[in-house]
């Protein structure tokens, strides 16, 4: 407690900034999240502040141009958020610099769609994603029931299992467990089980989870910097073997780490 008339030190300021900071990030996470405008009163109790604090934090952003009010009690993310991100992406060393060696991969994919994705607090993140005759598409933050995710589970495979576990109860939380194949898990921990058993040379494959006649696969890659990242393979399960899938992958890993050098 701070006695009347001492004015707080430095470390104690600093302290403040930090928490306000921090608070700032996850209220503009809360907003991109929620997918429609929030009340001071909504965010402040999700956030588990003083309402008085949340607004002044908000008051910021909106000066940042970060958040707006649509209405005179809501907020929502401003064109700040876009241009943040879509700056960041352009500048960010994993969604550039494999892209030719994607596109080769792509070339020799059977139709398969290549993707290169990594993993952020329980969301997948797709930085590039590509076909044979298509040009690339940039990143896309994938709203998708983790179960049904090669990458997703082949980064989870990497983790403790309790980690992964608590990641896969979220996902259920957000989207539900949808089960479009007759292969898919019934439950997180079969999920995990199946996965863990399913593992080949390094590689991931699911074949009949996502949908009959669907292959979806996976290897992690190891990349400077970057916490976890996979590339998959995805498609008409026609289209190639499970050795033919794994190999176009071990080639493929070999070609972004190269790149990533």
């Amino acid at each position: 407690m701070v006695e009347q008339g001492v004015t707080p030190t430095g470390t104690d300021a600093s302290l403040g900034q930090t928490k306000a900071l921090t608070h700032g990030l996850e209220i503009l996470h809360l907003l991109v999240e929620a997918n429609r405008p929030m009340t001071a009163t909504e965010i402040a109790k999700a956030i588990g502040l003083h309402q008085s604090s949340a607004s002044r934090i908000l008051k910021t952003l909106i000066a940042a141009g970060y958040v707006r009010k649509p209405d005179y009690h809501s907020f929502a993310p401003d064109l700040g958020v876009l241009a943040l991100g879509g700056t960041a992406i352009r500048n960010f060393p994993l969604a550039n610099k494999p892209r030719p060696a994607m596109a080769a991969l792509a070339e020799r994919a059977h139709g398969l769609t290549v993707s290169l994705a990594t993993f952020w607090r329980g969301e997948m993140l797709y930085l590039l994603r590509t076909q044979a005759g298509h040009e690339p598409v940039g990143f896309f933050a994938g709203h998708f029931p983790l179960h049904l995710s090669s990458p997703a589970l082949r980064m989870l495979l990497e983790m403790p299992e309790a980690g992964a576990l608590a990641h896969l109860e979220a996902s259920r939380a957000r989207y539900g467990w949808e089960r479009p194949g007759a292969m898919a898990p019934a439950s997180p921990e079969a999920a995990l089980a199946e996965a863990r058993g399913l593992l080949r040379h390094d590689g991931l494959v699911l074949d009949g989870w996502q949908g009959p006649c669907r292959v979806s696969a996976a290897i992690p890659l190891a990349v400077p910097g970057v916490g976890q990242a996979a590339l998959a393979l995805s498609g008409p399960g026609e289209a190639a073997t499970h050795d033919e899938i794994l190999l176009l992958l071990q080639e493929g890993r070999r070609a972004v780490e190269a790149a990533m050098r």
